[in-house]
């Protein structure tokens, strides 16, 4: 577990937050390493900083809209993930296998809409 992912589960815990699910994002423009987690009432993310610790922010999932994937047309071997968060679509690149993105995305629409089958 990456430095990122460790402080992103850690602020979860001290928030109260059950983690439902996590996929790792792929090298930032700062050459980190990023996490996005699922948790049973936010979507958290963290990205490394230039200085000091990871950055960690979190959106209600209640403001989370539309999720989807795709392969990237940059990265050979990635897959965007776009996510609506508040109204505003944005894209994040992880490299983890097909079957992990599908299992992070069923986990946050069924955290999204509680009751909805994956």
């Amino acid at each position: 577990m990456s430095e990122v992912e460790a402080t992103l589960l850690g602020r979860m815990t001290q928030a109260g937050e059950r983690v439902l699910g996590t996929l790792a994002l792929s090298a930032a423009f700062l050459g980190g390493s990023g996490a996005l987690a699922v948790g049973s009432r936010n979507l958290w993310l963290a990205q490394p900083q230039l200085i000091g610790g990871p950055a960690v922010a979190c959106v209600p999932l209640a403001d989370v809209g539309a999720v989807s994937s795709r392969s990237s047309r940059r990265r050979r071997g990635a897959t965007v993930l776009e996510l609506q968060l508040a109204g505003r679509t944005v894209e994040f690149s992880t490299r983890a296998g097909a079957d992990d993105v599908e299992q992070f995305l069923r986990t946050l629409r069924a955290a999204v809409t509680p009751g909805r089958e994956s």
